[in-house]
């Protein structure tokens, strides 16, 4: 099993490979050469745009709050025989990444368990990996999701640029 290099999903069957990476689908395949002008993003211009961003202000709060970084909730919720999980990734301080860990787990709690059998099989690891994400202590430097975020928005705006776009 792989996963798409656009989005993350996990991909069981198909998807599209192109020159090594993988897609889920066309429309994440259309972003192919986004991330070819990503990789062409120097490293030191990437880690001072990197610094830039993680120590400016919170895009979700607006206040600075300390360092920006990709967070990530977990939710699950079930209804008899259908259950969805997912996981959503949020660009922002740690206290509004805590609070969303927070929501997703009690969202989790409340809407979990109504489905047989993966409802009762998914609800407790969702809930749990909440819990870890908020006990995880603060990162020093920002993570490899955070650097892809921001080497993408460097390649989007170097297209833009190419393309004579204002």
């Amino acid at each position: 099993m792989s996963n798409c290099h656009n989005c993350g999903k996990s991909i069981l069957f198909g998807g599209r490979k192109l020159d090594g990476r993988t897609y889920c689908g066309a429309p994440c395949a259309h972003t192919h050469n986004l991330w070819q002008a990503a990789d062409r993003v120097p490293t030191h211009v990437l880690q001072q745009f990197i610094e830039q961003w993680r120590q400016g202000p919170c895009p979700k709060c607006k206040q600075k709050n300390g360092p920006i970084d990709v967070h990530q909730a977990h939710r699950v919720h079930s209804f008899v025989l259908m259950t969805q999980w997912h996981t959503r990734r949020h660009i922002s301080c740690r206290s509004c990444g805590r609070k969303a860990q927070i929501g997703s787990a009690l969202y989790s709690a409340a809407l979990g368990w109504w489905g047989l059998p993966w409802g009762l099989l998914v609800t407790p690891v969702q809930i749990a990996r909440n819990i870890a994400g908020l006990a995880a202590p603060a990162k020093e430097r920002a993570s490899p999701e955070f650097e892809r975020v921001v080497r993408r928005q460097l390649a989007e705006r170097q297209l833009q640029v190419e393309q004579g776009a204002p």
